[in-house]
């Protein structure tokens, strides 16, 4: 006879199932949840403060640093959740909690920006830092602690160390959440809806934790507030809403959220405003801005064919410079959303000599086998590593190689004034003996901001004169209003006011981005000097105060925080737009480090203080060998495909490396597992607040990537050489 299979008992099976999701499997989901949520509410803040704040890079090294020192205080704090490992209804609790934070912070950051600081107004460091650290703590302090939490959680569940399992998992999650927001969020979706679905993801899983613990309370809310997220991220336009209050007294047109940036147009009576970043490019019937964009260079010659435009089209410069009857205006702009509110809101692009490159202008100038007789630079001074590598010796050069023998080249700088402080002078200085190593004849002509024109022909300073013989029409730069010898004059002073000696602008030793970081701070009254004294003494603290293996791991923060600034950094200054590649680069990072952690008990079957000093100098050697490596980028001309792939395998080997580091120092370091978490994630996250602090604040800027390298690699070495000294205090130790 065939055997009757018996009746499945409908009790025994929930039973089962609650049985199943109760184990380290769900809680291992949970810490990869806690990866995807933060990384992704990382970038998301990370863009909002900039854009908020009109910020540059010393901005992201303030929102990092106190980002990741208050996800280290939270960490320390996790510390005291061993007595709560216990209870794991905790667990979902802070699902919900870190769900909910993100989109709160967003908005408060954007409804408080003008309500806190004047509308227009820029906002100083010191307000940027205690905005950023009072914004951040909430969703960092909870971060930091449910990762030592979740962590305590999974080893007493399986009666073992799983401090280096619980980084990989995290680790992997931050990977995920780095590639999902970066190519498949950010392109699709507004801020709002990217987070409204981390949200209901974050909320699901709680619901599904709670009901494994038969907790109906939080059951219920999970389950409340997912239907509640969902439905307003289907349906509410909370972009819309949180955008408008960022521009009061005007109707917003347009926005859009874009892998570049944040493109935004208003409407103020019959005036229309254009932003990027929240940041003005122009607005409609700025007839002298468009002008003197134009005309001091062109004027200068009576024969104009071709005629390269790097920025500003949309503003009506390329309809300015079809006045002198060129054949053709090739006009460069990365960002194709650019074009396209050019297209729909002006009329500005529309004659068919006007020709549009959707490329880095860079990109292109290298590439490129045609000729111009002008090239204008009509770019924003150089505040940002991004728009430094218009203004460095190696793009000049790379220019004249496009450029006919009599060309004009026109960029510009800074509001003209009679008077310029010393931090203004020393970045014309550094633009003038820059253009002076590329060209022969330099022409500085004052206007609305100071017009700096190259050739290695003639250059006239009498502009209204020039106008007139050309026959132009004009509003305002012609003879009417502009008196050529008093123009002369002020010319004259301004380039007798310059310094002789400065230093050239390069694109790894970035002379005026430092030069205009400072022109920046000055208008506050702000020294760095106090802030990176300040870091250097947590620095040192960090290597000397701690265990040896702290000192190490504090070490391996520092060195992997500025790596990744350093490869961020160098592929914007080489190949252009970083908005899209840091989610990438931070993807790969989180990678390496998962990757690191996970696979270090195959390479090292009984890890020791021998390994973690080994990988240390590993680390150490990886800076030396990195300024090698950017030096042949530099110089290769690669598919883009290419550079992604290179920098993104750059960053993923040095994270691993870090990875492996803090896995064997789990292992190496002795103590409960709620405390040993604590400390080392902890002085992890202070070791990479500290190392992008330096690194972004002052090193780069003044010292130049090859210089920060070596002292990234010093102090690894240093953190190698004190574990090597107090070596005899540890023991092989498995678990």
């Amino acid at each position: 006879m065939t055997p009757q299979a018996e009746p499945i008992n409908p009790v025994l099976a929930w039973e089962a199932l609650r049985s199943t999701l109760r184990s380290s499997n769900l809680l291992a989901v949970a810490l990869v949840a806690l990866g995807i949520t933060s990384i992704s509410t990382q970038i998301v803040l990370l863009r909002e403060f900039l854009s908020v704040f009109y910020g540059n890079e010393l901005v992201i090294g303030i929102v990092l640093a106190n980002w990741l020192i208050l996800t280290g205080v939270g960490s320390f704090l996790g510390r005291f959740s061993e007595r709560y490992t216990a209870d794991e209804s905790a667990i979902p609790l802070s699902l919900v909690t870190l769900g909910l934070l993100p989109p709160a912070t967003v908005a408060l950051l954007r409804f408080l920006r003008n309500i806190v600081f004047t509308p227009g107004s820029m906002i100083g460091i010191i307000q940027a830092f205690v905005s950023s650290l009072v914004l951040l703590a909430p969703y960092c302090l909870v971060s930091g602690f449910s990762f030592t939490y979740f962590t305590t959680t999974a080893s007493r569940r399986r009666g073992a160390n799983l401090i280096a399992l619980s980084y990989s998992w995290e680790s992997l999650g931050s990977a995920a959440g780095g590639f999902l927001f970066s190519l498949v969020l950010v392109p699709l979706l507004g801020t709002f809806q990217a987070l409204g679905i981390l949200l209901v993801f974050d909320l699901g899983l709680a619901f599904t934790l709670a009901w494994s613990h038969q907790n109906r309370l939080l059951q219920a809310v999970s389950a409340s507030l997912l239907c509640a997220a969902a439905f307003v991220t289907m349906f509410a336009n909370l972009d819309a809403v949180t955008r408008r209050v960022l521009f009061p007294g005007q109707e917003l047109v347009y926005f859009k959220d874009t892998p570049y940036g944040n493109p935004t147009v208003t409407r103020q009576g019959d005036q229309m405003n254009f932003f990027e970043n929240n940041v003005l490019m122009f607005s409609t019937n700025e007839v002298t801005t468009k002008e003197e964009n134009v005309h001091y260079a062109l004027a200068q010659r009576s024969a104009l064919r071709r005629v390269l435009l790097i920025g500003g089209g949309i503003s009506g410069t390329a309809q300015e410079i079809l006045k002198y009857g060129v054949e053709s205006v090739e006009y460069a702009e990365v960002n194709p959303w650019i074009i396209s509110i050019g297209r729909a809101f002006t009329h500005a692009l529309d004659d068919a000599r006007i020709h549009v490159i959707n490329d880095d202008a860079r990109r292109y100038v290298r590439r490129s086998s045609e000729l111009y007789d002008a090239a204008l630079i009509n770019l924003p001074d150089p505040s940002t590593a991004h728009l430094n590598r218009y203004y460095t010796v190696e793009f000049f050069r790379e220019l004249k190689h496009v450029l006919s023998d009599s060309a004009v080249v026109s960029t510009s700088l800074l509001p003209a004034a009679e008077y310029q402080g010393p931090e203004a002078k020393r970045l014309s200085s550094a633009l003038y003996a820059t253009l002076r190593k590329i060209f022969t004849n330099l022409l500085i002509v004052p206007g609305e901001r100071n017009y700096f024109l190259a050739s290695d022909g003639p250059l006239d300073i009498h502009i209204g004169r020039l106008i007139d013989q050309r026959g132009i029409s004009t509003a305002y730069v012609n003879r009417y209003y502009i008196d050529d010898q008093l123009l002369e004059q002020r010319s004259r002073e301004i380039v007798g006011s310059l310094e002789g000696s400065s230093e050239v602008n390069t694109d790894f030793a970035p002379v005026c981005y430092y030069q205009q970081l400072a022109y920046w701070l000055s208008y506050f009254g702000f020294s760095p000097g106090p802030l990176i004294l300040l870091a250097v003494i947590a620095l040192m603290l960090g290597l000397w105060k701690f265990s040896a293996v702290g000192a190490g791991i504090f070490a391996g923060g520092f060195s992997a925080s500025a790596l990744e600034i350093i490869l961020l950094i160098a592929f914007q200054t080489l190949y252009g737009s970083l908005y899209q590649m840091t989610g990438i680069v931070i993807a790969a990072f989180m990678a390496g480090l998962a990757l690191g952690s996970w696979v270090v008990r195959r390479i090292f079957p009984r890890p020791g203080i021998g390994n973690f000093i080994g990988l240390q100098l590993v680390v150490a050697g990886s800076c030396l060998l990195l300024p090698l490596v950017l030096s042949w980028l530099r110089g290769a001309d690669l598919a883009p495909v290419a550079v992604h792939l290179v920098f993104t395998v750059l960053a993923f080997i040095i994270a691993a490396l870090i990875g492996m580091e803090f896995a064997v120092a789990s292992v190496v370091r002795g103590g409960s597992v709620a405390s040993v978490a604590a400390e080392l994630y902890g002085l992890d996250l202070a070791g990479s607040a500290t190392g992008a602090l330096i690194v972004t604040a002052y090193a780069i800027p003044s010292l130049g990537m090859t210089n920060v390298s070596l002292l990234v690699g010093l102090v690894s070495g240093t953190g190698a050489a004190i574990c090597f000294l107090r070596r005899t205090r540890y023991r092989v130790q498995i678990v």
